[in-house]
């Protein structure tokens, strides 16, 4: 199969994603408090229609502990992350496929003028040791074509997963607003006038 038909068949044949693979991190060491507002971001849309809840439990303590589990696994899935990140730039943008080609050169202790037959009959001088280094070329080369389809797979592949990360943050985000998001409502809540005078 030629080259053309192979990058035909791949279109991110020879490309560099590395623009696409981000650098990644936990802002929060800590989550922030619920006696915070809000930032309004992670709020969802405001609505005056609002629905009847009925009775409303919320389990703070369950709720932070969650929020504490999934910023430990973030922290996990983020370190793994860029380990990998590391191992796929080296790959990528290094000799790690296949070895290095080379020149094509006379092996020492050889020159042009042994490749001719000796004038004095005997047998010809042996011929250039070229059978290693067009190995060696040959490796370089399948090396290079497959460099061409798997590194813009890997970087993809990276992008992807950081896409995934990012929305995990999104999600723990959501869950510390919807406590602050609680604690504001219940701060704002008063109970109703008595609708009369109180008497034993």
């Amino acid at each position: 199969m030629s080259d053309s038909r192979q990058s035909d068949d791949d279109p991110d044949a020879g490309k560099d994603f590395y623009d696409l693979v981000p650098a990644m991190g936990v802002t929060w060491d800590v989550p922030p408090s619920f006696n915070l507002d809000p930032d309004g971001q992670a709020a969802g849309q405001s609505s005056s229609d609002v629905a009847d809840s009925g009775p409303i439990l919320f389990d703070a303590a369950a709720v932070r502990a969650t929020e504490n589990t999934l910023l430990a696994r973030s922290r996990d899935a983020i370190s793994n992350y860029e380990w990998l990140r590391g191992q796929v730039d080296h790959a990528a943008h290094g000799q790690f496929w296949g070895p290095a080609h080379t020149a094509k050169t006379i092996s020492s202790g050889q020159n042009t003028a042994s490749q001719t037959p000796n004038p004095s009959g005997g047998s010809p001088a042996p011929a250039p040791d070229w059978e290693d280094k067009d190995d060696q070329n040959t490796l370089a080369d399948i090396g290079d074509e497959f460099a061409r389809h798997i590194n813009p797979a890997m970087q993809k592949a990276l992008a992807m997963q950081s896409n995934a990360l990012e929305l995990l943050g999104d999600y723990i985000a959501m869950i510390n607003a919807s406590g602050q998001s609680y604690a504001h409502i219940d701060k704002a809540a008063g109970f109703p006038e008595p609708p009369g005078p109180v008497t034993h």
